[in-house]
């Protein structure tokens, strides 16, 4: 895309953050069995990784309605995006990790609230600059393919944990250790 033809990063971050609350809460807003395989069902962590990824998902859509005359290559906006939606959840974990990792537990809830909203202009603003990169570049068939199966696997999991959690906690020991 032509960067005169585009938002400008700090509104496309700030449109991201409305975008995430309003996947974030609209189950809690409505309920039904669309919002809950969308929105966010929980606090949990991996409720958050769905809402980074469809709301990211939903800010690609608006994006290419808005400006899909002036997307120079449709076939690396796609990829692109198909690439930084599926690291967008590991992103959000590395970067809300920072908080347990250094402050060991926020005690505040409303400091907890702006480490979370700091984190998550992190991720978005990582995820920006990673899919400028893509714009500039024709990714290769082998790549291609690994961006299709970690896009398809990421939706599946999302979808399938959405009503099956899995059987592990990524912090527990496992049993019998």
């Amino acid at each position: 895309m032509k960067k005169a033809e585009r938002f400008p990063l700090i509104v496309k971050i700030l449109l991201y953050q409305i975008i995430f609350l309003v996947v974030h809460y609209l189950y809690d807003w409505f309920p039904n069995g669309v919002t809950y395989l969308f929105g966010a069902t929980s606090e949990s962590v991996f409720q958050h990784m769905k809402a980074v990824f469809y709301a990211y998902l939903l800010l690609t859509t608006f994006e290419y309605v808005l400006f899909r005359a002036a997307i120079r290559s449709k076939v690396n906006y796609l990829y692109g995006r198909m690439f930084c939606a599926s690291i967008m959840p590991l992103l959000m974990m590395t970067y809300f990790l920072t908080g347990p990792a250094f402050f060991v537990k926020i005690e505040s809830i409303p400091l907890e609230i702006l480490f979370a909203n700091i984190a998550l202009i992190a991720v978005s603003f990582s995820t920006f600059m990673l899919v400028g990169y893509f714009e500039e570049s024709e990714p290769a068939r082998g790549l291609k393919a690994v961006i299709i199966v970690l896009f398809a696997l990421t939706l599946i999991e999302l979808v399938i944990f959405s009503y099956r959690l899995p059987w592990f906690d990524i912090f527990a020991i496992p049993p019998g250790w």
